[in-house]
């Protein structure tokens, strides 16, 4: 067989290959994000946003992401029940990730525990320079938890936070929220919205000390 025939013959098969791998590359970003985003994508302290690859624009008019239900103050050790919202018109997909973070100190470190209370959210950990974070986020599973073909929104994920013990201070809830076009890639038709909420650690409750004369002093009157 000619050489030249050969040659390119072995060109062209190194290009489909290549360009298969990059699509599938590709492919399998679009995917993994759809099914669970990649940690650190909040736009909390020393983190990223979702608009580091989605391109569409950062808290544009005709939508919103709202964390809802923080408690002003929390009591430490109580198990809160959260929700976030998202919506933008003209959408069709949706994801968000999320994170509380104590401000104590300028730490910035993990506030409490995230729990996951359905099919449509995970937990998801991950370091960064000041520690261990815990993330909660969309997550599809058996039940898609991006909620593909829902026009406009607005939809949301409930999940449970456990506050931190005494002692840790104010907690900012950081949230991003992904509002996205739903053809599957990371482009300009998706749109990235960010909200955060604070809450303060409820004072201890006073107790005084008591002894058995003054608990029958209460109810022998």
């Amino acid at each position: 067989m000619n050489r030249f025939w050969v040659v390119t013959g072995v060109l062209a098969l190194c290009a489909l290959v290549i360009g298969a791998a990059l699509a599938f590359s590709s492919a399998r970003r679009a995917t993994a994000s759809s099914f669970t985003p990649p940690v650190s994508h909040t736009g909390g302290p020393g983190e990223g946003l979702c608009s580091n690859c989605h391109t569409g624009g950062l808290n544009l008019s005709g939508g919103s992401l709202e964390i809802q239900n923080v408690p002003a103050s929390y009591t430490p050790g109580m198990i809160y029940s959260l929700t976030v919202q998202l919506q933008r018109t003209g959408q069709i997909r949706w994801g968000f990730q999320l994170v509380p973070l104590r401000d104590s100190l300028g730490a910035k470190v993990m506030a409490g525990q995230l729990i996951a209370v359905s099919n449509t959210t995970t937990v998801s950990f991950g370091p960064v320079d000041t520690g261990v974070r815990f993330y909660v986020s969309h997550y599809s599973g058996v039940v898609d938890g991006t909620f593909f073909g829902t026009v406009n929104g607005p939809v949301s994920w409930t999940f449970n936070w456990k506050a931190p013990s005494a002692g840790a201070g104010p907690v900012t809830f950081y949230g991003a929220g992904n509002a996205a076009n739903g053809n599957g890639a990371h482009d300009s038709g998706d749109v990235i919205y960010t909200a955060a909420a604070t809450s303060t650690e409820a004072p201890a409750t006073a107790v005084s000390e008591t002894t058995w004369g003054k608990i029958k002093a209460l109810y022998l009157k």
